[in-house]
């Protein structure tokens, strides 16, 4: 999975620098298909979900040798101005608050009994919510946001910028897009 392209195409004033250094930081971020926090999914376990993040792009994340039904399900950008140390410290904070929200849902490695990002027996749709919930509440500056227009053209919305697998069927799209989306 990664980012279709995407050009900026506006013309950047040289004249206004103000103007100019906001183009200029909307531009890389429109543009870039880096730093995202994503959440994973099996396609024969609909009771799983990972969490993780990463500074590149989403492609490395796509897949797991371990397990050919793992899947990127969504994945919400940062803004490029976000660190690698603010990304992991956005994780550690999500994942306490999933593990407060779904209790002895997250599983361990089994050799090193670390805690891993995986989370076994939860309802992925309020698994899915409650994170972006979380994110948008507590990390909001940290993220690119997206409108939502629907097929009429009104406004149905915002939510943290989104990136939808794109072999996942436009019903459950739109579905998921309905949980987070915010008025």
């Amino acid at each position: 999975m990664r980012k279709p392209l995407q050009t900026y195409d506006l013309n950047i004033p040289v004249d206004d620098y103000k103007m100019k250094a906001v183009m200029e930081r909307d531009k890389a971020n429109f543009e870039s298909p880096n730093i995202w926090f994503y959440v994973g999914a099996d396609s024969r376990d609909p009771g799983f979900a990972k969490v993780g993040i990463t500074m590149g792009d989403l492609r490395s994340r796509s897949y797991s040798s371990a397990n050919p039904n793992y899947y990127l399900f969504c994945a919400f950008q940062c803004i490029q101005g976000t660190s690698k140390s603010q990304l992991e410290s956005i994780e550690l904070g999500a994942l306490t608050h999933l593990d407060a929200v779904f209790p002895n849902h997250r599983t361990r490695h089994m050799e090193s009994q670390r805690l891993s990002e995986c989370y076994y027996n939860i309802d992925f749709e309020y698994f899915f919510s409650c994170l972006h919930d979380y994110l948008h509440d507590n990390h909001y500056s940290n993220f690119q946001t997206a409108g939502f227009v629907n097929e009429l053209g009104d406004d149905d919305g915002y939510a943290l910028a989104w990136e939808f697998n794109p072999l996942l069927p436009p019903e459950v799209k739109s579905r998921f897009r309905s949980l987070i989306l915010r008025y």
